[in-house]
């Protein structure tokens, strides 16, 4: 018999990929005798799950007795950005010191491919996008700093959040980044990750002082 506790566990693993799809949308209600029907599970496990996701800040409680998906306000996504801005600048320039082997060739396939394509799938590209983003915290060789990035849930946020600014725009800063890390140039593979995730966080920023404007001149 499969106790609540493994079955908790695999529910927390299907709903947060129903969160992170979109299937579950920001601010929905989470009708828990509906999900526990639909997964073919007993109250007492999803419980185990829905615990498991309000500590990853990824639900949150509706009432007494529910939840619903969390809302991501733009104030917590510049945050976001702000932890990613350290993390990840310092992973970059850690993985041009450190990289080496098969993981060369991963690092130039991520966006290889979109070189001579003038049209692409957008959520290939946002698959690849968050890829490359993980890949660069997971072999930059300092667990301390990955430990910091999954205890954050980072990665999640990252999907979630999805493509703040169009591929025309990103791509090139990517294999910038890539050139940077391949030439082993810590100092510019750091650099070059600052400025591609300042200018999406930029774009946040923007979003927040324009309804401030909005609201300042009602």
């Amino acid at each position: 018999m499969i106790k609540n506790d493994e079955l908790g566990l695999q529910a927390y693993r299907e709903l947060k990929k129903m969160i992170v799809s979109g299937q579950l949308a920001p601010g929905e209600k989470i009708v828990q005798e509906k999900l526990a029907a639909r997964m073919g599970i007993s109250r007492t496990p999803l419980r185990v799950a829905l615990q498991m996701l309000e500590a990853e800040n990824l639900i949150e409680p509706k009432s007494k007795a529910g939840y619903q998906v969390k809302l991501m306000d733009d104030s917590e996504i510049l945050e976001i950005f702000d932890c990613r801005i350290a993390l990840e600048a310092t992973a970059a320039g850690l993985l041009a010191k450190n990289i080496g082997g098969k993981d060369l060739e991963k690092l130039k396939g991520f966006f290889e491919p979109y070189l001579d394509k003038k049209t692409f799938s957008l959520a290939t590209y946002k698959k690849d996008d968050s890829n490359f983003h993980h890949f660069i915290i997971a072999k930059c060789g300092n667990k301390f700093l990955e430990k910091l990035f999954q205890q954050g849930n980072l990665i999640t946020y990252i999907e979630r959040i999805g493509l703040i600014r169009p591929p025309e725009e990103t791509l090139q800063e990517h294999l910038d980044i890539v050139h940077a890390i391949l030439s082993r140039d810590p100092v510019q593979a750091e650099s070059a990750m600052k400025l591609h995730l300042a200018k999406s966080k930029q774009i946040v920023e923007d979003k927040i002082n324009n309804k401030q404007n909005l609201l300042a001149t009602s």
